[in-house]
């Protein structure tokens, strides 16, 4: 048994804090997804790409968040003094750029509390945040930005704009993909060739502006203090990703309503309108989704379902311009998804039919929209009074019938 104690050193020491503070992000600051906002930040800088960057971001009115390298400040002292002057916020990234998992403790404090105190002096002002290279933790960089007076940050979408082999509008689209409220973008402004993050970030601003989100600085996003949220968000996004599902824009340039991807439906039969063939389990679906944030804001009270269906409503035409021209859409049998928000005739009045999903195969989906309104509802656990009451219904219309109530309108 002598490899025991080693081993409760490597799991104590780098392993659990890696799993909990990097994997799990537990007590980093997160966004509130109650406020249509979203940061971007910057890692690895300043270098020679990051004045270009600077200069878009003055072009277009952004504020954001650089984690620097101190020995790269202490390089660049006047790009950073630039930084601050325009109003962006200096924070830390580490001394060097090493990973806490090859850090011994002493090395691995000296990493945080050096890179600080550089950071402070070239920047005028101490930094707030502290993001580790990667990501990767170890017990002390875990534990010293606390001690420091740092609060540690990690991300909730990352493009990847540090490979070679993605092009700027692919860096783009991923982040307008992933856009969710109080989300924390993760960019690169030095590390390597930064021109692709520089040609990505004007498209990029304009598609989350379109989706009605301001962009601040992580010292302006609200804080999401709830760690039940801040679980569901983390969630919220492995889903985004994996099913790749687009945010449709509001009509209002508001909060975004809808969102959309590509399923397969494993429904009953349904009976197609008039001659049309019947949909059956296996055939493409425009599945819908909601931005349960937005529609939580809405919720409440004995009206709180109108007025969510109400704010779908108004979304209806927008989504179907997206249906209309999403190529990965065009063979979709059916429009439609599974909601317990049932208001039978603001349902119908939307066009939508209506099937009740019952049968033990429901269940783990009926225990997950129940879970669902209980995180964002506003009654909270009160929700649960009406359990009874909340029972999955598909609705649905083929393409065809939703394409001529809200497709594009040819002149």
């Amino acid at each position: 048994m002598w490899w025991l104690w080693p081993a409760l050193v490597v799991v104590g020491y780098w392993v659990l804090p890696d799993l909990i503070g990097h994997h799990g992000q537990a007590r980093a600051f997160a966004g509130s997804g109650d406020v249509n906002q979203l940061a971007l930040t910057f890692d690895d800088g300043p270098g020679p790409d990051t004045p270009a960057v600077l200069d878009v971001l003055q072009q277009q009115g952004v504020l954001a968040t650089f984690f620097v390298i101190a020995e790269q400040a202490v390089r660049y002292p006047t790009v950073v003094q630039r930084m601050v002057a325009e109003g962006h916020e200096v924070e830390l990234h580490g001394w060097h750029h090493r990973s806490a998992l090859v850090m011994a403790p002493w090395t691995a404090w000296r990493e945080v509390a050096r890179g600080r105190a550089l950071v402070a002096a070239v920047a005028g002002q101490p930094p707030r945040f502290y993001r580790p290279p990667w990501g990767h933790h170890n017990l002390v960089t875990a534990l010293a930005p606390g001690l420091l007076g740092l609060r540690r940050v990690l991300w909730s979408i990352a493009p990847d704009d540090w490979r070679s082999d993605r092009p700027p509008d692919a860096i783009a689209r991923h982040v307008v993909r992933y856009a969710l409220p109080g989300a924390v973008v993760v960019l690169h402004d030095a590390g390597g060739d930064r021109t692709r993050t520089v040609a990505a970030l004007e498209p990029m601003i304009a598609g989350i502006r379109r989706l009605g989100f301001e962009l601040v600085p992580l010292g302006a996003l609200q804080e999401e203090r709830s760690w039940v949220r801040k679980i569901w968000a983390w969630r919220e996004g492995v889903f985004t990703r994996r099913y790749r599902v687009e945010t449709v824009p509001a009509p209002d340039g508001g909060p975004p309503v809808l969102r959309v991807g590509r399923a397969v439906y494993r429904g009953p039969v349904l009976e197609g309108p008039d001659a049309a063939p019947p949909i059956r389990p296996g055939a493409p679906m425009a599945e819908i989704h909601f931005q349960n944030y937005t529609l939580g804001q809405a919720s409440g009270g004995r009206a709180g379902g109108l007025r969510a269906w109400a704010r779908v409503g108004q979304s209806m035409p927008q989504l179907g311009q997206w249906v209309a021209q999403d190529p990965t859409l065009a063979d979709a049998a059916l429009v439609g998804g599974v909601t317990v928000l049932d208001v039978g005739r603001a349902v119908e009045r939307l066009g939508f039919h209506r099937q009740e999903m019952g049968g033990l195969a429901m269940l783990p989906m009926r225990f997950y929209l129940v879970v669902l309104m209980v995180v964002f509802h506003r009654q909270g656990l009160g929700v649960l009074r009406r359990l009874a009451r909340l029972k999955p219904v598909l609705i649905y219309m083929t393409r065809q019938e939703f394409l001529a109530r809200y497709g594009p309108r040819t002149p």
